[in-house]
């Protein structure tokens, strides 16, 4: 019964923050930067838009999910976008040959249930998978409601979570077929659909407001590898995607009045890919071209309705260089954007006519990756790059009960730094290191950098801070011992500093960063039967720029088992064992304690 967000934030180096119990809203943050900073890939398909916002984890199905990819602060040439932050590319399920089905269900506490189900056919050159599922929770877990005095605990009382239930459906459908053996067409869609309930910051029981999310992506790929007389991969990809959002606070309890507005972006992209092999170091080119259509309707007619749209061409450039018998390598990376708004603002009251304003911008993101390999056990990493983000129209423009947009924000432009080494112990015919150590150095400095800041009633602003420095190490080592025992444990601490010209935040910690990080587990596997028990600590996050608003301390204990037997898989999981209560949004709990069961059969 976990979400993408418990999942993602067992890793060195990432934060998740969360707005409430399972499917509420939870964005990703790596190495200190925030989640509009991070870009977030399904299958290599960008699912930062330009409504911005940054990505919300909820939306992303965990059930159709094969494996997570993180890239802390630089971000690989065969993506479209880079960033400051980095980049995370979540991989859905590919077919494989055979018949393969499976069905899962579950249940827990707050009345979460789940079921999910998976079919995947590959009996020659073509194949098809589809993996359709249900998730939705109650979320009225209880918490201390403070009533929005930290100061005052005579009005301090225990309650039952009002209007925080979801509900959300996804479907991936893949059809894929080889004209050769080194040709092959890939269709692909994913539908998601999810409606949820907007607790106020009071927990008033009146509040009635929702969200309602809509997304589907179309994807087209063609792939064609050992291409003419020296070796050339290639693949190129159209695909559409369209996101609708409804907001529904016509009683006003959230934020900035009564609101109902429908939020649509659209988006049409195409990629083309070339990997190139004249010796053992191969060269990368990558074409992006994007069109995106941002439109904003207020359904009460107060407002004109606002239409953005952005135009994007980027052009990416790689190669590899590899001396002393390619123990050491040098990957020297540039990328060329380009990028036009088109704003069109509301009536002109005097000329009514409507007012256009256009933008143009260009950016050069140079980087440099050198890797050394001095012997089979260990290897040494270092990274530099400068990344440049224009703000999202939701940065600029938004308003979403949560947020107000700021019309005066600049793009902000950063230099990334990294050193760190990795060391292992491998045994053969083992399948797994017996044994690994990884630690890095990282350095990130920031002008002009782009950070929401709270009010009390944790209404947020996205405001520019003309300068930012953040640094830090993390680490992480995994361990297998005495046969059936396995550990794994990452640390990150990261120190932020305000360095604008503003005196109430001169060195003042950015907010919603957590100065650090620490993530323990343990399993033990025998046969079919695993048994673990986890500790997650977050430390040292503030809400508002001016550092008045601290967050607490967060720290879980987590617990379950898990047994296989045949084709049955029989999943137990109990959740903040200790019942402690914590906010990573000011007035947005997060559950205490709780437990979940599932089931999966395997056909």
């Amino acid at each position: 019964m976990e979400d993408l967000s418990e999942v993602i934030e067992k890793n060195a180096g990432v934060q998740v923050r969360q707005s409430g119990g399972l499917g509420s809203f939870s964005t990703i943050s790596l190495r200190g930067c925030s989640s509009q900073q991070v870009m977030v890939f399904l299958d290599g398909i960008l699912l930062n838009d330009a409504s911005g916002g940054g990505v919300d984890l909820s939306n992303i199905s965990i059930s159709d999910i094969d494996a997570i990819e993180i890239f802390r602060g630089m971000t690989p040439i065969h993506f479209s976008k880079a960033s400051i932050g980095g980049a995370v590319n979540i991989r859905t399920m590919r077919s494989k040959r055979g018949l393969k089905a499976s069905i899962t269900t579950g249940y827990g506490s707050f009345n979460s249930r789940k079921i999910a189900g998976f079919l995947n056919h590959k009996p020659g050159r073509g194949d098809y998978l589809i993996c359709v599922d249900y998730l939705a929770s109650d979320n009225d877990f209880t918490f201390l409601n403070n009533n929005g005095t930290f100061w005052n605990e005579d009005d301090d009382k225990e309650e039952r979570r009002n209007n925080a239930q979801m509900e959300q459906k996804n479907l991936l459908a893949k059809f894929g077929f080889d004209l050769t053996t080194d040709v092959r067409v890939d269709l692909a869609n994913n539908r998601f659909a999810k409606k949820q309930g907007f607790p106020s910051w009071d927990n008033n029981k009146n509040t009635q407001t929702s969200l309602t999310t809509e997304r589907n992506i179309s994807t087209l790929k063609l792939t064609i590898d050992n291409i003419g007389r020296y070796t050339l991969n290639s693949f190129t990809t159209i695909n559409y995607s369209q996101k609708k959002e409804e907001y529904d606070d016509r009683q006003g309890h959230i934020g900035l009045g009564s609101q109902h507005n429908e939020y649509t972006t659209e988006r049409l992209e195409g990629s083309f890919f070339l990997e190139f092999f004249n010796t053992s170091h191969p060269a990368n080119f990558k074409l992006d071209l994007q069109r995106e259509i941002y439109n904003s309707e207020d359904l009460l007619k107060k407002k004109n309705p606002f239409h953005c749209a952005r135009i994007l061409y980027a052009l990416g450039l790689q190669k590899n260089y590899g001396l002393f018998q390619d123990s050491l390598y040098f990957i020297p990376t540039l990328r060329y954007t380009f990028i036009k708004d088109e704003l069109k603002e509301d009536i002109n009251a005097e000329t009514k006519q409507l007012e256009r304003k256009s933008r143009d911008k260009t950016y050069f993101s140079p980087h440099l990756g050198i890797k050394y390999v001095p012997l089979e056990w260990a290897t040494f990493k270092t990274n530099i790059g400068r990344y440049c983000r224009e703000p999202s129209f939701f940065e600029l423009f938004g308003d979403r009960g949560f947020f107000i947009g700021n019309e005066e924000l600049q793009e902000e432009k950063g230099t990334n730094f990294d050193a760190g080494f990795e060391i292992h112990h491998t045994k053969q015919n083992y399948p797994v290191n017996l044994f690994s150590f990884t630690a890095a150095y990282f350095k990130q400095d920031v002008d002009d950098l782009i950070t929401f800041v709270y009010d009390a009633q944790g209404v947020g602003r996205a405001v520019n801070i003309s300068k930012a420095k953040i640094h830090g190490i993390e680490a992480e080592i995994k361990m297998h011992f005495l046969k059936n025992f396995r550990f794994i444990g990452n640390y990150t601490k990261q120190e932020t500093k305000n360095l604008s010209q503003v005196s109430a935040s001169y060195g003042k910690k950015l907010p919603g960063i957590f100065e650090n990080s620490y993530m323990g587990k343990i399993e033990f596997i025998f046969k079919g039967l695993k048994l673990y028990c986890e500790e997650v600590v977050e430390e040292g996050m503030y809400y508002s720029e001016d550092n008045f608003l601290k967050a607490g301390n967060k720290r879980e204990i987590n617990a379950g088992l898990s047994f296989l037997f045949h084709s049955m898989l029989l999943t137990f999981e109990a959740k903040n064992l200790k019942d402690a209560h914590y906010e990573d949004f000011n007035g947005y709990p997060l559950p205490g304690r709780s437990f979940y069961g599932s089931l999966k059969i395997n056909f």
